[in-house]
C-alpha cells in the first residue's frame, strides 16, 4: 500500500489538508476548513484538519474515527473487511457521503453474485457476459488469483473492477491489468473507485502480484489514487493509442 493512500481510499498527496500542513499554508488551511464545515454541516477548524496523512509520520489531527479499527485489523482500506463500517469522516469529505450501507469485497466473499456480476459488467462495457463469467469462474475455482471486486449498496452493485492478463492492448509485457473500472453515475464523485483500487492493489500484493497496470483515456483521475503514467500503448480493437498506468 502506498503510504499516501489513506484508509479512506483517497490519495493524501492530492488532499488540501496535507498540502496546507506540509507547506505551513495557513490561508489554505482556513479556506479548506470553511469548505469542509459547509460540506459536512459540522464545524471544522484549521487545527482540526492539520495532518500529513494517516499512514505517514507527522501531525495527525484530521483523523478518521475508523483509523484505529483499520490499523488493528490490518485493513488496506476501510472497506477491506465486509463487517467494517467505512468512513465518512470530515477528514475525507470527497469520499462517499454515506458508506454505512456500502460493502467492498472480492467475488470470493460473495460467490453467489457470479451471475449478477457478469451481467452487470456486460451491461456497462458491452463485452459478452460469457467472457466475464469465464474469468470470474476461474477466479472462484482458484485457477487464477486475478480477482474481481465489487462495491455493494445493500444488494445493488454500484461499482466494480477486475484483474485480467491483458486489457486488449499491444503491450503484452505489461501485466496483469486492472480492467472494467465502472461506478454507477448516481454514485460517482465520492471516492468509491478509490476504495476499490486500493483494495485490489493490496489484495493482489498479498498474493505476490505487483505491479499492476491499467489502460485508460483519462488523465488526472488515477493519479489521485497513487497510479503513475507509464507509457502509451495501442488499443487492439480501435488501433488508437491509449495511456498505460502502473501501481507498484
Amino acid at each position: 500500500m502506498n503510504d499516501h493512500t489513506a484508509y479512506c481510499g483517497l490519495h493524501c498527496e492530492t488532499c488540501d489538508a496535507r498540502t496546507a500542513t506540509v507547506n505551513q499554508d495557513d490561508a489554505l488551511s482556513q479556506q479548506r476548513a470553511e469548505v469542509w464545515s459547509e460540506r459536512n454541516s459540522a464545524e471544522s477548524t484549521p487545527e482540526m484538519i492539520h495532518s500529513t496523512g494517516c499512514r505517514t509520520e507527522g501531525p495527525k489531527k484530521a483523523l478518521c474515527p475508523k483509523r484505529p479499527c483499520a490499523m488493528e485489523k490490518t485493513a488496506a482500506v476501510c472497506g477491506g473487511y465486509a463487517e467494517m463500517e467505512t468512513s465518512s469522516s470530515p477528514a475525507a469529505p470527497d469520499a462517499v457521503k454515506d458508506l454505512r450501507e456500502a460493502t467492498y469485497l472480492s467475488l470470493r466473499n460473495r460467490p453467489e453474485l457470479l451471475e449478477s456480476a457478469a451481467a452487470w459488467f456486460h451491461e456497462k462495457w458491452g463485452v459478452p457476459k460469457e467472457a466475464y463469467h469465464a474469468c470470474m469462474t476461474a477466479y472462484l475455482n482458484r485457477e487464477t488469483e486475478y480477482g474481481w471486486y465489487l462495491c455493494l449498496a445493500g444488494d445493488r452493485i454500484i461499482s466494480g473492477l477486475g484483474v485480467i492478463d491483458n486489457d486488449f492492448h499491444d503491450r503484452r509485457d505489461l501485466f496483469p491489468n486492472v480492467c472494467a473500472v465502472y461506478t454507477e453515475e448516481d454514485f460517482r464523485g465520492h471516492g468509491i473507485a478509490g476504495h476499490l483500487l486500493a483494495l485490489v492493489v493490496e489484495d493482489q500484493r498479498t498474493k505476490g502480484i505487483t505491479p499492476l497496470f491499467l489502460v485508460t483515456e483519462h488523465t488526472g483521475f488515477y493519479e489521485r489514487y497513487g497510479w503513475e503514467f507509464l507509457c502509451m500503448a495501442r488499443d487492439e480493437n480501435s488501433g488508437n493509442e491509449t495511456r498505460v498506468y502502473m501501481h507498484q
